[in-house]
């Protein structure tokens, strides 16, 4: 019996050692939780505000360049305003890609390929714009006579809108913002600047085609 005794007070003081040594334990975690301010790792607060977004600075616009006054390129008639006609989806998809796409294109030319781009424009303009590019192209040529001096213009369309627009008598206005490069003898480091092109256009035949063209 006094050995059972003996193994019974042996596995009651283990026990208690250990209980004791939790006991420690947890108040060391504690105490060093307290002295180093340890905050949890995940946040599941949702009413943090998200952080205001960084305004990115407006680009710059060239006082002028290729920017006449009030000078009109082409001839079309008058634009009747206020009819309250709702312009479809797909006929507003259809008057933004004429628009936009000949942008691109007339804004994009070069001396070395004698200004060719202008013909493959031709079935997207009316009978009056292509009259005018015509002698738009001769003083194009006159401004860089130098064929062996590389001059090339690029453009990308960056957004567009319909200004105004009479669906009775199928014309409308529409503006479209564009990036602009400019090669002179280089094109490594060509000049980017932003301009805003407005176009005239009237449908024929179910086309949309350009009929007044002014760089702005």
């Amino acid at each position: 019996m006094a050995v059972k005794d003996e193994l019974n007070k042996r596995k009651k003081l283990l026990w208690l050692i250990i209980i004791l040594l939790l006991l420690i334990i947890a108040a060391t975690i504690y105490l060093l939780m307290v002295y180093f301010k340890i905050t949890p790792v995940f946040n599941y607060n949702t009413n943090v505000p998200a952080p205001a977004p960084t305004a990115l600075p407006s680009p710059t616009t060239p006082g002028s360049y290729n920017q006449p006054k009030t000078t009109v390129l082409a001839d079309l008639k008058g634009i009747n305003e206020g009819t309250g006609i709702t312009i479809s989806e797909p006929e507003q998809t259809s008057m933004l890609f004429a628009a936009t796409s000949f942008a691109e294109r007339f804004g994009s030319f070069s001396n070395q390929s004698n200004y060719k781009n202008f013909d493959d424009l031709q079935p997207l303009m009316t009978k009056s714009v292509q009259n005018w590019v015509k002698q738009y192209i001769e003083t194009l040529k006159k401004q860089n006579p130098d064929s062996n001096t590389y001059y090339a213009l690029e453009t990308k369309a960056i957004s567009s809108e319909i200004k105004s627009a009479d669906l009775k008598a199928n014309t409308a206005e529409v503006m479209v913002k564009t990036q602009r490069q400019e090669f002179k003898n280089d094109i490594n480091n060509p000049r980017v600047f932003y301009q805003d092109i407005l176009l005239k256009i009237l449908k024929e035949n179910g086309q949309w085609l350009v009929g007044g063209v002014y760089w702005q």
